[in-house]
């Protein structure tokens, strides 16, 4: 295992980091860099948590953040107790692009806000319903809505995050990625918003969309339908899908969190050289047991979102207050 630029920042969020693996950890790919290997007990049985509204924290489900046509796009809210202005997260769901729902991530999202964060689970277009960059467009409309909000809910509009997973984490990579440079921000409303981020935490990301489809012996049938057609046809829409594409030195602290049967580190390999060349803060967690998707599930629920909430407090909370 090898050691990234950055270490002395990846030291520092791994003194928060949720089980600290004394085992011996196992072997990775070639040119995979592991910042912290985290053990699980996976004698535990599988199980799904769920939500729990802690004592004093504000819910505001089914807010309807942007419209787009006669389509009403809704995010689930939660606000910890306190005047604030806290740190925002934004949370956004996987499937593929073609399924999936804001409900699954509502147990993550309230143990995040029960550390201190105001965070918002949200929907967005899926491929069946309008394809690339649809989905970035709705992300980045509710990033702004949270900021048009910021009053209304105690957030501080420059310290907001997001965590994404599978797909989610794609769309997440892709507003970390382009939010300086104002790309695919659509007409969602508040326009006078920013949809820039200050952290992003991405589980299990597909963050090079091109590779992905030239390593693949068939086309993926959810790539079809996000991007309308085959890499040989629609070569510069997976170019413009791929959140590689878009790396500068504008680009917040990144946190890679995945399992260990997820092929680790593999998605990330050339996206982290360039994210260090350009002295960009990021970091690999690997989740000891947990398949793709599972962090949503027991045992690897609280692993996985007591690692992010590390990663967040230490890049909006600590970094910010220096």
């Amino acid at each position: 295992m090898t050691i990234s630029r950055g270490v002395m920042w990846v030291m520092a969020i791994g003194l928060l980091a949720y089980g600290v693996s004394s085992a011996a950890e196992p072997k990775f790919a070639d040119g995979v860099s592991v910042q912290r290997f985290v053990e699980v007990d996976t004698s535990v049985k599988p199980s799904h948590p769920q939500p729990k509204l802690p004592d004093g924290m504000q819910a505001h489900e089914d807010v309807v953040y942007c419209t787009v046509g006669d389509r009403a796009l809704k995010l689930d809210l939660y606000v910890p107790k306190g005047d604030g202005p806290l740190p925002g997260v934004v949370l956004v769901h996987g499937g593929g692009w073609i399924g999936g729902n804001k409900e699954s991530f509502r147990p993550m999202a309230q143990r995040i806000a029960a550390a201190g964060f105001v965070t918002a689970t949200i929907e967005y277009r899926l491929a069946t319903e309008a394809q690339f960059p649809a989905a970035v467009e709705d992300c980045k409309a509710a990033v702004r809505w949270m900021r048009a909000h910021a009053e209304a809910y105690h957030v501080d509009r420059d310290r907001i995050g997001a965590v994404g997973g599978s797909a989610g984490g794609h769309l997440v990579a892709m507003l970390a990625t382009t939010g300086k440079s104002r790309l695919f921000e659509g007409s969602g409303g508040n326009a006078d918003q920013r949809s820039d981020l200050q952290a992003t935490a991405m589980m299990g990301a597909g963050v090079d969309q091109v590779t992905r489809a030239k390593e693949t012996k068939n086309p993926i049938k959810s790539q079809l339908l996000f991007f309308g057609g085959k890499l040989d046809e629609k070569a510069d829409v997976y170019a413009a899908a791929s959140p590689i594409t878009h790396i500068s030195k504008d680009t917040p602290p990144l946190l890679f969190i995945e399992g260990e049967f997820d092929s680790p580190g593999q998605r990330y390999i050339e996206m982290r050289r360039q994210l260090d060349a350009l002295g960009v803060p990021n970091q690999l967690i690997v989740i000891q047991g947990a398949k793709h998707g599972v962090w949503n599930s027991n045992p690897w629920f609280e692993p996985f979102t007591d690692n992010i909430i590390g990663f967040l407090k230490q890049t909006l909370v600590e970094r910010h207050d220096k």
